[in-house]
């Protein structure tokens, strides 16, 4: 299994004719990850003998988490471009060029895609029509590497620089900018007492979605990199310096304080009534979020710095070294293990909108180094498996550029 997806077996596929995408997908992909708990697949099983099924070259390093509609895959690459692919067949639908590259990945809405850049050279926000990729509008925000955030009515962005702002989301205009101390790194989240932002200051803000005001404001143990999880009762975050923290969002107060041993730099995610978080060391925390006294973990022996996936067949974590895993989170047990070319950055993602094809896309980003080395070896950005279902492993698969040689 470990060397199903060995790098020297599969070469690198033609660019592919662009084509038209699809007028809109009904069910969209609104937040990062697919919804504010992370666990857009906890309703899915997947068999332990995953297989090639199709790859395909998207660019110079493919950044961010995807948006994954109902029959395709939105990509921000760090060549300025974000590129629809088809699902099924792995073909490029088309490429839209940015004035920046995207560290974020976008959000699909129906008929659009929405995506920000950080400031090399231009930070905007951008909507994208899915169908062909033209630009709708774009909008001036400075440098944004957090995902964004979106509620049906505003868009969400927030800055390093510590601006959070709300655009409009038909044309883009600017609503209102509130600057907070401390740069945004994590995705704010849309909740029913106001949008609640974490900086690297180790400060959790709460703010108004109409006007932009600061409503409140609560110290934290640490610097929030990774998007929290909400359950709507809550906020569940974890810190760089090791640290999980439940707040309540009523009282906007810290329920609980938990050590997880090691920094956290993936998000949190949400199964039931648990808590899933992944520690640097490779220590998958099961936390019930009623009673965190009787939490427990298992010590996977990787290294990480993505957060996990829920799903029915049990949790999926990815490690620095390219391992991919999939742990029953009861005994710790590795179900299954693959190797991909390249540090894994974001969480397996798994959607079945269609009840019969189920895709897991799996970011994986590499140092400037490796990039190249794989690029000369003809590595390719995206490779589709199917374990009972197409699975997705992005690649970086061009050299980097030569500022960063």
């Amino acid at each position: 299994m470990a060397s199903l997806f060995s790098v020297n077996a599969i070469a690198t596929a033609c660019a592919p004719i662009m084509k038209t995408g699809p007028v809109r997908q009904e069910s969209g992909w609104s937040a990062y990850l697919g919804n504010q708990r992370h666990d857009a697949g906890a309703r899915e099983t997947l068999n332990p003998d995953p297989r090639p099924l199709w790859h395909v070259t998207m660019g110079r390093g493919v950044r961010g988490s995807p948006a994954l509609g109902e029959t395709v895959i939105a990509v921000g690459t760090a060549d300025r471009n974000l590129v629809l692919v088809d699902r099924s067949s792995g073909d490029v639908l088309w490429r839209s060029h940015l004035d920046g590259s995207v560290r974020a990945g976008p959000l699909l809405d129906e008929d659009r895609l929405y995506v920000a850049t950080e400031s090399q050279p231009q930070g905007r926000v951008y909507a994208i029509r899915l169908r062909d990729g033209r630009q709708l509008w774009r909008a001036q925000a400075g440098s944004v590497t957090a995902p964004l955030a979106f509620d049906g009515e505003g868009l969400y962005a927030g800055t390093e620089d510590g601006m959070v702002l709300r655009l409009e989301p038909e044309h883009g205009t600017v609503q209102w900018r509130r600057p907070l101390s401390g740069a945004v790194r994590a995705g704010p989240l849309v909740t029913a007492t106001g949008l609640v932002v974490a900086t690297t200051n180790d400060t959790l803000f709460s703010i108004d979605r109409a006007t932009g005001s600061v409503r409140a404001q609560l110290s934290l143990p640490g610097a929030v990199l990774a998007t929290p999880a909400t359950d709507g009762r809550r906020i569940y975050l974890a810190t760089t310096n090791g640290r999980i923290v439940a707040v309540d969002l009523a009282s906007w107060s810290v329920t609980w304080d938990r050590p997880a041993g090691d920094a956290v730099y993936g998000a949190p995610a949400l199964i039931a009534d648990t808590l899933l978080v992944l520690a640097r060391d490779g220590r998958l925390w099961m936390i019930p979020v009623d009673a965190p006294d009787a939490a427990t973990s298992h010590s996977l022996d990787i290294v990480a710095t993505a957060g996990p996936t829920p799903l029915a067949s049990g949790v999926l974590v990815g490690s620095v070294s390219g391992e991919v895993l999939l742990v029953d989170p009861r005994s710790g047990a590795i179900r299954w293990r693959a190797q991909v070319a390249g540090p894994i950055e974001e969480p397996p993602l798994v959607r079945d909108r269609q009840g019969f094809r189920r895709s897991i896309s799996i970011h994986v980003g590499m140092s400037a180094r490796r990039t190249r080395r794989l690029h000369r070896a003809g590595v390719p950005t995206c490779l589709v498996h199917p374990s009972s279902a197409p699975l997705c492993i992005m690649v970086s698969g061009s050299p980097p550029p030569a500022s960063s040689r």
